[in-house]
């Protein structure tokens, strides 16, 4: 099931500790809000009553009684299993009675196909993870180039006919099937690796018996005319060291570094497309969560969208720097923010100033562990981490930015600079705020060793980092005002 689509499922709901009290609903999942339940009735009580203490009968100050917060279990009405985790209830419509009419419950994530009481039950083998763009990190073609053939039936193939006629018969060779680890590296804990699949035909007595059913099973007949779907695609599975199982939320919490090698590899978001999980009884189950940004599978690639691949970058090589810049909380939390802001940015200019000014100075401090210092020579310091042709490229001037960063850092987040000076046009205050993004994101490029001529070539054709390097020229222009 793919956790990027709108989902709307039909069944029976209950809680685990009541499970002879089922009460019919719909479960929806949206991608960019997670999971809402709506039960014809529900879970909650009826209210709880007291004496008035004027002595006139009982009195409650609720409308239905408490229900607890947690797992719920439902069965859809095609037979699945449902497990709604960590579900808070919402708005409901009771009687005045106090018996439910509607309930409404929301959660963040959905493991569809077996029931589990908790994300914390270690019940899981592998989990893996279907993301945009993740197989153009992968050499590894699976179409190769067409070649001219010779099929019978056709005569004269590629000649123009005095009828208008004009067959050209040829072969499309194509690698099928699944090639699993093509790409494969260990942390302390974690396996990760990447595997490629692509479009075979179905293989069984029956097809090898009458070669003809292979092309019919391939085929859909559609009204214009048949049409065969080839397709390829790439997989990140991650397993626990030593064949040893865990709950969802450990897997899950081992999903950031494939998360952030996307959005480094791309300088765009991590879309999900899919998430399935291997239980310990070899079922594989999908989970829909609110894990990466919704994907676009279908989405047209560009080619320069790609910053770097593996051929560049390893995956162990990746998994090591990964690891000794996010070391401590302070360190993974500026780290994060770097990585989060890949493809995104904050409608509000100041929200963006203060963030990426953040996300520079801690980079410096907690993942680069440079000594004590203020912003204006920490943000120099970055700058120079870059290699000669990647800042001439960019052009700044280092001095100038530098100065402006550390003026629009503390003026919305110190509540203003006693510096009487001030820049009128926001769109030079979101220059500033672009330019310490990109040198900051070109930094981390350089300490996964990216190489340069990559990322030249990227500040040059990338749809967005090219746009990004015009802001350099904007900081450059500023000039200061005088506040009255």
């Amino acid at each position: 099931m793919r956790q990027c689509e709108l989902q709307r499922i039909k069944g029976w709901f209950y809680l685990p500790e009541a499970s002879d009290e089922k009460v019919p609903g719909i479960l929806s999942w949206e991608p960019s809000k997670g999971a809402t339940l709506e039960l014809i009735g529900g879970f909650s009580p009826g209210p709880d009553y007291r004496e008035n203490p004027e002595g006139t009968g009982c009195v409650s100050h609720q409308i239905v009684g408490d229900v607890r917060s947690g797992t719920i279990f439902g069965v859809s009405d095609s037979g699945t299993p449902l497990s709604i985790w960590e579900a808070q209830r919402g708005n409901y419509t009771a009687g005045m009675s106090g018996q439910v009419r509607e309930e409404f419950w929301e959660s963040g994530w959905v493991c569809v196909g077996v029931h589990i009481g908790s994300s914390r039950d270690p019940d899981f083998s592998k989990a893996t993870l279907v993301l945009d763009e993740l197989y153009y990190l992968v050499d590894d073609a699976r179409f190769c180039p067409p070649q001219w053939a010779k099929i019978e039936g056709v005569d004269s193939p590629g000649e123009l006919l005095e009828n208008g006629t004009r067959l050209t018969p040829y072969i499309l060779p194509v690698v099928g099937g699944y090639r699993a680890e093509c790409v494969h590296a260990e942390t302390d804990e974690t396996r990760y690796s990447i595997s490629t699949r692509a479009t075979r035909p179905w293989a069984s007595v029956a097809t090898e018996a009458m070669p003809a059913l292979k092309l019919d099973m391939m085929t859909q007949k559609q009204r214009r005319g048949q049409v065969i779907e080839l397709h390829v695609g790439a997989d990140a599975s991650i397993r626990l060291h030593e064949g040893a199982v865990g709950s969802a939320a450990d897997f899950t919490d081992r999903m950031g570094p494939v998360l952030d090698l996307i959005r480094l590899a791309t300088f765009s978001t991590a879309d999900v497309e899919a998430i399935s999980l291997k239980t310990t009884g070899d079922e594989d189950v999908s989970l829909l969560s609110r894990i990466g940004e919704p994907a676009n599978p279908v989405k047209t690639h560009e080619p320069a969208a790609v910053v770097f691949d593996f051929s560049d970058v390893s995956l162990d090589s990746y998994l090591k720097t990964w690891k000794k810049l996010t070391q401590g909380r302070q360190a993974d939390y500026a780290w994060s923010v770097i990585v989060g802001h890949c493809g995104y940015s904050p409608e509000i200019v100041e929200q963006y100033v203060s963030q990426v000014l953040a996300a520079a100075e801690g980079f410096h401090t907690w993942c680069l562990n440079a000594g004590g210092a203020e912003l204006n020579p920490r943000l120099k310091a970055l700058h120079n981490m870059l290699p000669a042709e990647v800042g001439s490229r960019l052009n700044l001037d280092v001095d100038k930015w530098a100065d402006w960063a550390v003026w629009a850092r503390n003026h919305v987040a110190h509540g203003g600079s006693k510096r009487q000076r001030f820049i009128k046009d926001s769109l030079e205050i979101l220059a500033v705020a672009k330019s310490v993004h990109l040198v900051t994101y070109l930094v981390v490029l350089c300490e996964l060793g990216v190489p340069d001529e990559k990322i030249c070539d990227a500040l040059k054709d990338h749809p967005r980092l090219s746009a990004m390097v015009s802001y350099c020229e904007v900081v450059n222009q500023i000039h200061a005002s005088r506040v009255p």
